[in-house]
């Protein structure tokens, strides 16, 4: 029974994944220099997320996210550095993209486990990644057919698309893992109006829901966003095994 379960999971990942394709293959795709983003409400902004792990409806807190929002003359630059529960070191996370078309630019990720450094263009992503446990270095050279936006700036590029109640879109991404690399479509599934509380009252939002592939692993993530100034209120995610809450600190 128990060599079951795994099968039956691997195989409704498999027909998720297909179904998902299908329906993702009949709409237009979402690629850098699209008008239609939303790009005045890109502003310099510093704040700090929360990150939790659920368990039987509690949360419990491991980590603190701490992001600068940097718009210089011609580029875009997101720099996160995480605090993690118990940990040595701090996980440090720098996004840069063009600042014209949001095109991916360059991307560098370190922690304890790996660490990884991305240089894009148009037609190849080149860089390291370092595997810190089994002691491995990757050297990274990929061909791309297509222009993409960086995987790791997706939950910023969701605040600027054109949201709005039934919006949704196909977005081309490039995503490096070791389990697997290219090109990769998410799924804007559903935008609906919403309501976020907090400390400092009722926020309207839009509820935006998207299919992700992180690792080789599908994951739905609610993104709550303010409809007023964009800004991130929370992310609910859920890669069929884990629910994840990360939530803007007050």
């Amino acid at each position: 029974m128990n060599k079951v379960i795994p099968a039956m999971k691997n195989l409704l990942v498999l027909v998720f994944v297909f179904v998902t394709s299908v329906v993702a293959a009949q709409q237009p795709l979402m690629i850098p220099g699209n008008t239609t983003l939303e790009t005045k409400y890109i502003k310099a902004d510093t704040y700090q997320m929360k990150w939790y792990m659920m368990k039987d409806k509690e949360k419990h807190e491991v980590a603190r996210i701490n992001t600068k929002i940097r718009p210089g003359k011609t580029r875009l630059s997101i720099i996160s550095s995480v605090d993690v529960n118990n940990a040595k070191t701090t996980w440090v996370d720098s996004t840069i993209t063009t600042l014209k078309d949001l095109s991916p630019v360059r991307h560098y990720s370190d922690n304890l486990e790996r660490g990884v450094n991305l240089k894009f263009t148009k037609s190849t992503v080149t860089g390291k990644y370092n595997d810190k446990l089994k002691k491995q270095e990757t050297t990274i050279n990929d061909a791309v057919q297509s222009t993409y936006f960086d995987s790791n700036f997706l939950s910023y590029l969701i605040r600027l698309l054109p949201l709005k109640e039934g919006y949704t879109d196909n977005i081309v991404t490039y995503d490096y893992s070791p389990a697997k690399h290219g090109l990769l479509t998410v799924q804007v599934k559903e935008v609906k109006s919403g309501n976020y509380k907090n400390k400092s009252g009722n926020h309207a939002v839009w509820i935006v829901t998207s299919l992700e592939s992180v690792k080789g692993q599908v994951t739905q993530t609610n993104y709550f966003i303010d409809k007023e100034d964009r800004r991130i209120w929370k992310q609910e995610i859920f890669d069929g095994m884990q629910n994840t809450l990360i939530e803007r600190s007050e």
